[in-house]
């Protein structure tokens, strides 16, 4: 009831997380102050056995859970630390919130909008054995040669699912394509929303031209990135028709500064506090998170209207079409929606309605893997432990875009702006 607008202001959210337990409460109580003593007490030896139950099942996957969280915080024995430093620099994984904020940026043509060049980047580390990407001359997760290639056929715009978090470097979507015979380069970063992803464009697109653009939407967190993004001045600038992006070496002092800030901080390892204080683990713990999303009784936040992201679409096609390109939105549904027994696929689609509507208004080609995933006998297993698409899924996911960027739509636009 705290978060009302979130958690309770549709008939669903308010049935699952008001009206249910609200009447399990209330029949308790009823128990325990109408009942005969025996069968209150039986009623609460009942209550509390099965309460104790779920939450003795929650810490086991909790327990469970907390090697793949400190592998996503990059957690490093000193060993493995000392082996990776030989090879250079070496960086765990960041956002670029985080070194936007590290550097102190307050104008967009400064900001930090890629990784750090020519850099060994740790994705996560499950069991001590670091997963990690050297990262190209921009600072991506591309083999630096995909720029010497000539024409360059699409460009991916995402957060970690477009990194391809946790994946070994060959089997995230990007390479999936170019094993495809698509010359494609991943602009991702873990952590970014919409906004960021059109100030990238808006810097890189016109370096690399690329015949396709598709920003990747992650169902699971781009709209929360996006209200965050929107509340910095600074980026919100990348809305104006006029934005000035920056180039590459504007960027270069932030980096310069954000780098000397990082390397303080990859100097601390990874501990339990920092799993404590830097994850949900505790409010999920209480929440029963875990559980719930296995009985498929976890739904979605509800979905605020944002009438900015039909304004980064617009903008976003509009700079891709600027040099003949084609923009795309590829929609990816996060995990929970095909978990449960008890799930209710219908409360994921606000968002999702919200999300295609917009494109389709301002006549954006979309790639919604929903449809395809629920014709999956097992969707779940397209996803990994840490709630991206492990090796499977991201080869699913690559195909389904190659096959539509060898389509007759995407084809013809592009031919007709050519």
């Amino acid at each position: 009831m705290l978060n009302y607008s979130e958690y309770a202001s549709s008939a669903p959210h308010f049935l699952r997380y008001v009206v249910i337990p609200g009447s399990l409460a209330f029949l308790f109580l009823l128990a325990g102050f109408l009942a005969r003593p025996k069968l209150a007490m039986a009623v609460g030896i009942y209550g509390l056995s099965a309460l104790l139950g779920l939450f003795l099942f929650e810490a086991l996957l909790t327990f469970r859970s907390v090697p793949v969280r400190l592998a996503m915080l990059g957690q490093l024995d000193e060993n493995e630390r000392q082996a990776l430093e030989q090879k250079g620099y070496v960086v765990s994984a960041f956002t670029l919130n985080q070194l936007n904020r590290m550097s102190d940026v307050d104008n967009l043509p400064e900001a930090i909008l890629s990784g750090f060049p020519k850099t060994e980047v740790v994705l996560c580390a499950p069991e001590n054995n670091a997963v990690i990407y050297r990262s190209d001359r921009f600072g991506f997760n591309n083999p630096d040669e995909v720029y010497d290639r000539g024409s360059m056929n699409a460009m991916l715009l995402g957060d970690s699912f477009v990194e391809g978090f946790c994946l070994p470097p060959g089997d995230d979507i990007a390479s999936r394509l170019r094993n495809d015979r698509v010359a494609v380069t991943a602009a991702g970063i873990r952590g970014n929303g919409p906004l960021v992803e059109l100030a990238t464009l808006g810097r890189f697109g016109p370096i690399l031209r690329p015949d396709h653009v598709l920003m990747v939407f992650f169902e699971g967190n781009d709209w929360e990135n996006l209200e965050n993004e929107l509340r910095m001045p600074w980026l919100r600038a990348a809305l104006d028709m006029d934005a000035d992006y920056g180039s590459p070496s504007n960027a270069s002092d932030s980096l310069h500064r954000a780098r000397a800030a990082i390397e303080q901080r990859n100097k601390q390892p990874v501990t339990v506090i920092d799993l404590l204080t830097k994850t949900a683990l505790l409010r999920n713990f209480a929440a029963l998170q875990q559980t719930l999303t296995r009985l498929g009784l976890v739904l979605p936040r509800a979905t605020p209207e944002i009438p900015e992201f039909r304004m980064i679409l617009h903008r976003a096609k509009t700079i891709a079409n600027s040099w003949g390109g084609t923009f795309t939105l590829v929609y990816v549904p996060r995990v929970d929606r095909f978990m449960g027994a008890l799930r209710s696929r219908a409360a994921f689609d606000p968002l999702r309605t919200l999300v295609l509507d917009s494109a389709v208004a301002e006549g954006i080609e979309v790639i919604d893997l929903v449809p395809p995933l629920e014709e999956h006998p097992e969707p779940e297993k397209m996803y990994a432990a840490d709630s991206h698409f492990n090796r499977d899924g991201a080869a699913f996911a690559a195909d389904i875009v190659a096959k539509r960027l060898r389509g007759p739509a995407l084809s013809k636009a592009a031919s007709a702006m050519h």
